[in-house]
């Protein structure tokens, strides 16, 4: 590959950021990368050049990681993002709107700004997320899920780095309540941009309907109530169901794929945790999880081997 002229740094910066894509997309496309980005920071400052940069590099871990437009992984993540975004918005309504009057009853106890930011601050933030989907502002989406997943992390850090001690209940608790909204902001960020929906009654209605969806989930796994009423055999239901509507993707079928992912996000920690919990242990989940593994590996085996072929990788030509 030719390097056009550009400065030394420029150059090494651009060299750097191309390491991240495949080597055979190197091989293809990197002089003419090479050349548009000569082109582009010609006369640009250094924070025009650093804008280049990170966005090639971030181009090329998409292209290795098959998330492009092109991909079967990134369609079905562009098809997903607004059932995510709306189960977010209700999956953080509920369980705000269950503890209302217990927090309530806290900032009467102690009203100080930081308290009554993290009272409103997460269903403030839902909201917007909600607004910009409906708008299809796709950034303004992307940026409020990285801020609630960031506070997911936070919590669970907290919960993770105690004082006192580690208690792997209380981890898990914490991390079912936090995870979906971490997940939930890799897999958006992660979405392709040019296929994401644009604002329309389509999109509007699976963003609405998501967060009914989302919320009633969350309402079944009886997030804030630590005696979990329901029996162990429903959070089988609530993991495997959508784990079996995901392999669908494996065929092709985006639709059912989406849905089992969007459904999983929200409902994969909390039954994960509460699974381990009502098994009383590793050892005797085991004996069940095994055989349930087992089915989900030849259920897969089978959908790839007799469904219709579907790379989930990326482009061909482009690895």
């Amino acid at each position: 590959m030719t390097m056009p002229v550009i400065g030394p740094t420029s150059s090494g910066l651009l060299r750097a950021a191309l390491q991240l894509y495949p080597a055979r997309y190197r091989r293809e496309r990197g002089e003419e990368l090479a050349e548009v980005f000569a082109d582009t920071t010609a006369a640009g400052s250094r924070a025009a050049v650093a804008r280049e940069v990170l966005g090639l590099a971030a181009y090329g871990l998409r292209v290795r990681l098959g998330l492009t437009g092109g991909s079967a992984v990134g369609r079905l993540l562009a098809l997903v993002a607004p059932m995510i975004a709306g189960a977010v918005v209700g999956a953080t309504m509920v369980p705000w709107v269950a503890t209302l009057e217990r927090t309530t009853r806290w900032l009467a106890w102690d009203d100080s700004f930081g308290n009554h930011v993290r009272a409103f601050a997460p269903p403030a933030a839902a909201l917007l997320l909600g607004v910009a989907a409906l708008l299809g502002r796709w950034t303004a989406v992307r940026v409020t899920a990285l801020l609630l997943g960031a506070v997911g992390l936070y919590d669970l850090g907290l919960a993770v780095w105690r004082p006192e001690s580690f208690d792997v209940w209380w981890v898990g608790y914490i991390g079912m309540a936090t995870l979906p909204f971490v997940a939930a902001a890799l897999l958006l960020v992660a979405a392709p941009t040019d296929l994401l929906p644009r604002p329309n009654l389509r999109t509007a209605g699976l963003v609405l309907v998501s967060a009914v969806v989302g919320g009633l989930l969350q309402a079944v796994q009886n997030w804030d109530d630590t005696t979990f009423s329901l029996d162990l055999q429903w959070f089988v239901v609530l993991l495997i169901a959508p784990m079996l509507l995901t392999l669908a993707g494996l065929r092709g079928r985006m639709g059912p794929a989406a849905v089992g992912l969007a459904m999983l996000v929200l409902t994969g920690p909390g039954s994960v945790f509460n699974i381990w919990r009502e098994s009383r242990g590793i050892s005797h989940l085991l004996p069940v999880a095994v055989p349930v593994l087992a089915v989900l590996v030849l259920v897969a085996l089978a959908e790839r081997r007799f469904g219709r072929q579907e790379s989930f990788g990326m482009v061909p030509g482009r690895l």
